[in-house]
């Protein structure tokens, strides 16, 4: 009896620490407005709030693509990453988040998770001394998650301050599989677009795709190379991949030098002796 007491009050332990760390979402109202606008968005390059912008055609077709798996596979989790860096995919996870918040079926968040190089800050202009890595950096209950949402706008953005941080020993550890469980168990209308670490800067991309439902894939044209992305593919699973963006593609639809292109993932990893 004595055993099968403290069993019980071991369990009972562990669910109240699981609660006390899991982290409460900001809400819409709870989350911190700054300024924005129209200007503002055509200076910073983010194109995907407004659909009458020639340049959010193509981060409007990605959503399409994102809500027609996210019907048919229950995906709504979704991180964003690249083989290498620098080809714009915190460009791509910025403008689709901003489209994805446009649709009232959904609340989007967008959340970085490249905790040493991330830039969604710095993309939308959010001035604030705390982020996520402060967050991960808690050993004991303490401040919540800060949101942020531009002037006007639904998408509600919990950056990253990015440094050189111990980012595999943060993402794989209590503070981080709280948040992960936290967004898994939230309202299913909660959509999450993450931007993730370059999948070979280190081994964060694949420690934060064990807890998220799939991905995409950000290359360059000219610059990343099918074995980059294969490699990538291969590292973090194909059965989850449901894209690759192929951003500054020649001729482009979007302005400032930059071009989106989105293909099915079939098109880059058919299995060998596939039709199409």
């Amino acid at each position: 009896m004595q055993h099968s007491s403290f069993e019980q009050r071991t369990n009972s332990e562990s669910e109240v620490r699981q609660v006390r760390i899991a982290p409460v979402l900001p809400s819409r109202s709870q989350a911190l407005e700054f300024e924005w606008g129209a200007a503002v968005a055509r200076e910073r390059l983010v194109h995907g709030f407004n659909s009458r912008n020639a340049s959010s055609r193509s981060f409007n077709l990605i959503r399409s693509k994102l809500i027609a798996l996210h019907r048919d596979k229950g995906w709504r989790m979704i991180g964003v990453v690249s083989a290498t860096p620098n080809v714009g995919k915190s460009f791509v996870s910025a403008n689709l988040a901003a489209a994805m918040s446009r649709d009232p079926r959904f609340q989007t968040y967008l959340i970085d998770l490249d905790l040493r190089r991330g830039t969604i800050r710095d993309i939308f202009g959010i001035e604030t001394d705390r982020g996520l890595v402060e967050y991960l950096e808690q050993t004991h209950p303490g401040d919540g998650l800060c949101g942020f949402v531009p002037q006007g706008q639904e998408l509600i953005i919990i950056p990253a301050l990015a440094g050189p941080v111990l980012s595999a020993e943060l993402l794989a550890g209590e503070q981080a599989s709280g948040l992960f469980r936290t967004m898994q168990n939230s309202d299913e209308r909660n959509y999450f677009i993450c931007d993730l670490p370059p999948a070979f800067a280190n081994d964060d991309a694949a420690i934060i795709m064990e807890s998220l439902d799939a991905y995409i894939i950000v290359a360059e044209d000219g610059k990343t190379t099918q074995r980059e992305m294969e490699a990538a593919a291969e590292m973090l699973g194909r059965e989850r991949l449901a894209g690759v963006v192929l951003n500054k593609y020649r001729g482009g639809l979007v302005s400032e030098g930059y071009g989106v292109e989105y293909h099915y993932a079939s098109e880059y990893y058919s299995e060998p002796g596939a039709g199409g």
